[in-house]
């Protein structure tokens, strides 16, 4: 009996012990899966990061080079592109002091140049009848503007609304923008070598995303519609002009010889460069803030690069991106009179498409050179002026007195050729205060050249 008891007693020990150590391997199985989870989860996490890094990696890599400036430009940080805010620090001991040297120096300046200004409006004669420059226009203004364009006519349509967007610190609009490079274009220049883009094609054609791969993904749902505008055989041209509206900002780049640049591109510009620029490929991007982003110039690249295969039949998708991410052919970006007030963009990048077309070589000899003296500051004034005489005399039949622009234009460069009269940036003084560039491009504290000009309403 006592044995009986006794061998229970064991099974059931044995069992206990049995169950205790599957509880146990189930514990082991579970750790041992937890374990394997986290590693799973640590892996991914490295995965992703290691992947955030490879694509910052080949954004600073590969996007670089793509936009050459001078070095002292370059090297100032933080480098700006257009979801840069303004950064506003408080007033330095050293702040206040140079407002205070600056601050009589500048209101000598402007009641100077103030008076220049109305006196030279004067003698270009815009006070007349019917061309008054502060002459109220009626709310039923309207002046339409045709020109041929692959031989049909078109009309821009100019009303008052628009009209007014001429009137001192105001953007202009899309329609005063395309308005006066269609006029440039048709009546002045008369380049057949030149191919103006719409800047509503050009607000297609750019997106804004962070990586490339997303903007690349945007451009190819975009490509067919961008590939209809296309009509004219661009690489019979000797210059294209892309307007570009940038979140509240207007720049321009220009392409010369485009049929150069795709070459280019393709041999990742390992050709021999010619000494004859009209035999080279050239990508210029002029932006008034010198705000520097390398998304522009790259999509550029994509949509003459898919045009360039629309001909040529080389290439798939994938293969055009490689080729225009791997090139190092440069956009370049002069230094040209700046804007310094959030208004007058548009003014800016119309008057850099008008000096570049009357002198290319100006530009395209000296690309690593400043062109801060390219024209003085009076003109960005006189031009909102300029404009609105050229749609009044349309507007009534006066087309004659409308081409009277370039006349004015020669006048105002021969009555300011003062130093005092054009951009200069202190290197030193940018240097000593540790500031955001274009903090210290709209501050009339800190910079010389800034907006003098008196607020005439019109």
């Amino acid at each position: 009996m006592i044995k009986q008891k006794k061998k229970q007693y064991q099974n059931k020990m044995e069992q206990l012990i049995q169950n205790k150590r599957q509880e146990n391997m189930e514990l082991l199985n579970q750790l041992e899966k937890l374990e394997i989870s986290q590693q799973i989860k640590e892996m991914q996490i490295i995965q992703t990061i290691t992947q955030q890094q490879k694509r910052e990696q080949d954004i600073e890599i590969i996007a670089t080079p793509q936009l050459v400036s001078p070095k002292w430009l370059m090297n100032l940080k933080p480098t700006m592109t257009y979801e840069s805010d303004v950064v506003t620090q408080e007033e330095s001991e050293l702040d206040q002091i140079v407002k205070h040297q600056l601050k009589e120096k500048i209101q000598k300046q402007k009641e100077m140049q103030q008076q220049a200004y109305l006196e030279l409006i004067n003698e270009l004669d815009l006070q007349q009848k019917h061309h008054t420059y502060d002459e109220k226009v009626k709310e039923d203004f309207k002046c339409t503007y045709q020109y041929l364009s692959q031989g049909r006519q078109v009309s821009i349509d100019i009303k008052y609304y628009d009209f007014s967007k001429l009137n001192p610190q105001n953007y202009v609009n899309d329609t005063i923008i395309n308005f006066f490079l269609r006029f440039i274009e048709n009546d002045i220049f008369k380049n057949k070598s030149l191919l103006i883009y719409n800047t509503y094609f050009c607000t297609r054609l750019l997106s804004f995303h962070v990586e490339y791969k997303q903007i690349y993904q945007q451009y190819l749902q975009n490509n067919s519609m961008l590939q209809k505008w296309t009509k004219d055989n661009i690489f019979k041209k000797q210059y294209l002009l892309f307007p570009l509206h940038l979140r509240e900002h207007w720049a321009v780049i220009f392409v010369v010889n485009p049929l150069q640049v795709c070459e280019q591109l393709c041999n990742n510009n390992n050709s021999q460069l010619s000494n004859d620029v009209n035999k080279n490929g050239y990508l210029i991007y002029f932006d008034s803030l010198l705000i520097q982003d390398q998304r522009i110039g790259i999509q550029i690249k994509f949509y003459l690069m898919h045009v360039y295969n629309h001909e040529h039949k080389k290439f798939n998708d994938d293969q055009i991106y490689d080729i225009v991410m791997r090139s190092n052919v440069p956009v370049h970006q002069p230094i040209v009179p700046r804007q310094t007030n959030l208004v007058d963009c548009g003014l800016y990048m119309l008057e850099y498409v008008e000096r570049f077309l009357m002198n290319p070589y100006q530009i395209l000899n000296y690309l690593e050179q400043d062109h801060l003296k390219w024209f003085p500051k009076v003109m960005i004034f006189i031009k909102r002026i300029l404009i609105k005489k050229i749609l009044n005399a349309l507007s009534s039949g006066q087309k004659d007195y409308a081409l009277r622009y370039q006349e004015n234009c020669k006048m105002i460069d021969q009555q300011f050729t003062d130093s005092n009269q054009y951009d200069y940036i202190d290197e030193q003084l940018l240097e000593q205060l540790q500031i955001p560039r274009l903090q210290f491009h709209l501050s009339e504290d800190y910079n010389y050249y800034y907006d003098l000009s008196p607020s005439i309403g019109v």
